[in-house]
């Protein structure tokens, strides 16, 4: 089972955790040093982060935190001082998925771990894999044009650049692969990748379209991979073949 990583060196902290986790059926695997998380999630794939803001800066936090958040495919939740609420903004643009602040309740943290795992394996892009290929899928990688798609370590790279997507945008980004050439609406990309209960507007699609679009102009400033249909909504249009290398 892959542990759930705490960032903390704060001993009652990670005592009352582990304690309320554990009795889920959770590891809490407990890291002091934000650097050694960086260090860990490279060598390991990790379920989830929670992040203690009390004993980093908002500089380090915010650096470490977007350059990692690629690499783990489940949620990362700080938990932060009250103070910081007007905060919390910064990090939900860095694509994290919840703010907790203190005084903690523990019960209701867990619940809440519990609610974004389910999110998380909803709309993951497994849901998307015929049944009888997920396991094989998983440990290969996938060539579109110059384009490599990693699931062992949910990476997309272009020409050898990590486009450092976020899980949402590795789904959507390999959904617009496995339909293209044909125009999507949005209504079916939040449907496919979302739900429509966890988007709510098709805003979250153009949002998203546009930070990939964004990402892979990074590596290609004269290609355009996606393309929008005017009143209706995007197809990825490309006539090269995948091929898949385990």
């Amino acid at each position: 089972m892959q542990p759930l990583v705490l960032l903390s060196n704060k001993l009652p902290l990670f005592i009352e955790i582990n304690s309320y986790f554990n009795s889920q059926g959770w590891f809490i695997r407990n890291v002091t040093d934000p650097k050694d998380v960086e260090k860990l999630v490279e060598k390991e794939d990790i379920a989830g982060l929670l992040w203690d803001f009390s004993i980093t800066d908002m500089s380090q936090s915010l650096k470490i935190l977007k350059s990692i958040r690629s690499k783990i495919s489940g949620p990362i939740i700080i938990l932060a001082p009250a103070r910081e609420k007007k905060r919390r903004s910064l990090f939900y643009n860095i694509n994290i998925d919840s703010f907790i602040t203190k005084p903690f309740d523990y019960t209701e943290l867990v619940a809440k771990v519990k609610q974004l795992f389910w999110v998380y394996d909803k709309f993951s892009i497994n849901k998307e894999v015929p049944k009888g290929s997920r396991a094989t899928l998983k440990n290969e990688t996938i060539k579109y044009n110059d384009i490599v798609i990693d699931f062992k370590h949910y990476r997309v790279t272009h020409n050898g650049y990590d486009l450092r997507l976020t899980p949402k945008e590795f789904s959507l980004f390999w959904y617009l692969v496995q339909h293209r050439g044909k125009v999507m609406s949005r209504d079916q990309l939040l449907e496919g990748v979302w739900g429509y209960d966890a988007a709510g507007s098709t805003r979250t699609v153009d949002i998203h379209i546009s930070h990939l679009r964004d990402k892979l102009a990074e590596s290609s400033k004269s290609e355009d991979f996606i393309k929008t249909v005017r009143g209706f909504g995007y197809v990825l249009d490309n006539d090269y073949p995948l091929v898949s290398e385990k």
